[in-house]
């Protein structure tokens, strides 16, 4: 039978035992000897011994030379193969969706009742997308992971966990085992996904944990920025009996406490303003999920900013002057300031220099003779009809209401290729902007006389979240996401958790808190009124494992752990040789 090995490359230590024979053969050995005192110097002179009889006679030298000899071999991890029975492989999908927090105990207690005596293990975490937690490990190993484990405030595709095991099976097969309340999944249905495994021959085995209990949760949100202030709402739900609910919210504000009465199955709504930085909303209460009971607020926070504006008196300057956070100057050298709003085309070389620099310009066409070279349109007249507006690119105006505008009349004006039209009417860009050098310029073709845009409610709105986008302020939007959704960071970057930092490129967001990472700030949060409902579930099929399937495969024995018992041994031996010799 050939024993190869798994670590060739750990053989060279052989080479060890060189500088052993060296030393044997070059070390002087003491004699006993009878002599006269005068003799003492001629007859008592110690003489090398470089004989190799006297390598073959010593017992210390080959002992020391076996036990260098055998933890090299243990070192190269010697193995032999041949055909046996290897044990089944089972792979074990664990649902750690929140509302598993109810039973997860039990969920625990079942892992460790199928897992007892098998031999491989494979563990996938079912959440919103499926997770590898452990694969092929033995039973210490897949233990000692499952206790890691803890329920997330995710929804759970139980369907999508399925198919990986299956994968992780591979041509030779095994079982699949599924820990779940069942009580609500995302996804395909896992009996359906059950059924098309099964057709296959691997046997899959439903347990549920039972799950269930009185909660109440916060279900929804709703976040309105009003200009460094957010206006916040939460639902709030019952499920379970009537209860007293204690309420406290505490941010950069201050505290304050509520209490509110839900009726069994019953809903309120709670209001607050959120200032800048992290507002927290928490109901006080034991139930069972815990991840329901937490909201967080992200309101950005904003350095104060410079606008120079140079232009006539009118809507703009009163938008502009409305955002809090934003100091307006009418005259100065521009690279004092974050932001330059105009409707004056004479300044053209300078304000060229200026976004080229990296500054940012808002252009506010009212000359139709007039086609500045930095802005992304060429102007060439004026239209003087009405026409529908038609929003192009989101941009900044995503829940603006552009398409109630009324146009009377608008510039003539033509992309410049790398420009990016946000609003059109009738195929013509009347706002728009581009990147130009290292800044960034915005053109707005509709005028006070020719549209009611500047009447309108949302016009400072627009303004507000035009100069946000402008000067890199986070849109509240994007500070706030809820759990399950997953981050792509472009690269692997340090992320300040609610569970602990963590190194990833991808993040995804399965526990409810506060996510810091390349100088963003994010609140996530579950609102999920199914998953937060543990009243229901349905009732699913056991299932058995496949039986009778046991076939000859190519099994491999690791000889290591004999390597290193027989140099243990052979060390003993050593200490025994030097205690006899008195040493």
């Amino acid at each position: 039978m050939a024993m190869p090995f798994s670590s060739p490359l750990a053989l060279l230590g052989l080479l060890s035992v060189v500088p052993l024979i060296i030393l044997y053969m070059i070390r002087p050995k003491p004699r006993d000897l009878p002599f006269p005192s005068t003799a003492f110097i001629l007859e008592g002179e110690a003489k090398p011994s470089a004989s190799l009889s006297r390598l073959v006679t010593d017992p210390l030298f080959w002992t020391q030379l076996l036990v260098i000899v055998f933890l090299v071999i243990a070192a190269a991890g010697p193995y032999t193969e041949g055909r046996g029975i290897q044990g089944e492989h089972l792979v074990v999908v664990i649902d750690l969706s929140a509302s598993m927090e109810a039973s997860f105990d039990e969920a625990e207690a079942i892992f460790l009742r199928y897992s007892s005596g098998q031999d491989r293990i494979s563990i996938v975490l079912a959440e919103t997308i499926p997770l590898l937690a452990l694969r092929e490990g033995n039973e210490v190993q897949a233990r000692s992971a499952f206790s890691a484990l803890t329920p997330r405030a995710v929804s759970a595709d139980l369907s999508a966990g399925m198919v990986m095991g299956r994968s992780l099976l591979g041509a030779e097969g095994g079982q699949i085992l599924v820990i779940s309340d069942f009580i609500s999944w995302i996804g395909d249905d896992p009996e359906v996904t059950r059924g098309l495994i099964e057709t296959e021959g691997t046997g899959v085995v439903f347990v549920d944990t039972g799950g269930g209990g009185d909660n109440v949760g916060i279900v929804g949100g709703w976040i309105i920025d009003s200009g460094g202030i957010a206006n916040c709402s939460c639902l709030i739900r019952n499920y379970g009996r009537t209860r007293t609910v204690p309420i406290r919210i505490e941010g950069p504000g201050g505290t304050t406490t509520t209490t509110r009465t839900i009726g069994s199955g019953g809903e309120s709504y709670l209001t607050f303003d959120a200032s800048p930085g992290i507002t927290i909303v928490t109901l006080e209460v034991e139930d069972a999920i815990s991840s329901d009971n937490r909201a967080y607020v992200s309101v950005p926070e904003v350095r104060p900013r410079r606008a120079l504006y140079l232009g006539e008196e009118g809507a703009p300057l009163a938008a502009l002057r409305s955002i809090s956070g934003i100091e307006i100057g009418r005259s100065g050298d521009y690279g004092g300031f974050d932001l330059v709003v105009t409707d004056d085309s004479t300044n053209d070389g300078q304000l060229n220099r200026y976004v080229y620099g990296g500054g940012r310009v808002v252009y506010i066409g009212t000359n139709s003779s007039a086609s500045p070279e930095y802005l992304p349109v060429r102007i060439g007249g004026i239209v003087n009809e009405s026409a529908p507006l038609w929003r192009r690119n989101p941009a900044f105006t995503g829940d603006l209401h552009l398409d109630e505008v009324v146009v009377k009349g608008y510039l003539q004006a033509s992309p410049r290729r790398g420009s990016v039209t946000i609003a059109e009417a009738n195929g013509v860009p009347v706002i728009s902007y581009w990147r130009l050098g290292g800044g960034t310029v915005v053109y707005l073709g509709l005028s006070q006389e020719s549209s009611d845009f500047s009447q309108r409610p949302e016009y400072p709105l627009f303004w507000y979240k035009m100069t946000n986008w402008l000067t890199e302020v986070p849109d509240i939007s994007e500070s706030n996401r809820k759990t399950g959704e997953v981050i792509r960071l472009g690269e692997t970057a340090l992320v300040e958790a609610p569970g602990g930092r963590i190194s990833t490129d991808v993040l995804l967001l399965d526990r409810v808190g506060v996510y810091r990472f390349q100088g963003r700030t994010i609140a996530a949060n579950m609102y999920d009124p199914v998953e937060s409902n543990l009243q229901g579930g349905r009732t699913l099929n056991l299932g058995s494992f496949a039986s009778g399937r046991t076939s000859e495969k190519l099994v491999r024995k690791d000889l290591s752990g004999w390597m290193v018992l027989i140099a243990a041994a052979l060390i003993i031996l050593e200490l025994a040789i030097l205690r006899r010799r008195g040493r």
